[in-house]
């Protein structure tokens, strides 16, 4: 094969990587800004999260200056406690929202 069939096909395959790399960093600087969906004002936050099994998540919730513990299983949803901010305890270098 001729050699000017090889120098297209790696120029065609770099441009391919590059659009694949491009595009990776896009998606990257999208979730890291995460400017969809964010509002300012928002009165309820998701904390944290636990998933305990396939049908059942534990989630802990801000609302207003409250916490609230709340469990999900297949088709329900529960309190499961209201929480003081003193309850809460934080590893080192974590800050609550």
């Amino acid at each position: 094969m001729p050699w000017s069939f090889w120098a297209s096909y790696l120029l065609k395959l770099g441009l391919v990587g590059l659009l694949l790399a491009t595009m990776y960093a896009i998606c990257c600087g999208l979730r890291s800004l995460r400017w969809y969906g964010r509002r300012l004002d928002r009165s309820v936050s998701v904390l944290e999260t636990a998933v305990l099994s396939q049908h059942a998540t534990v989630y802990l919730l801000k609302v207003g200056p409250r916490y609230f513990l709340v469990g999900t299983a297949s088709a329900s949803m529960a309190l499961l406690a209201e929480l003081a901010p003193g309850d809460l305890t934080t590893p080192p270098g974590y800050t609550l929202k």
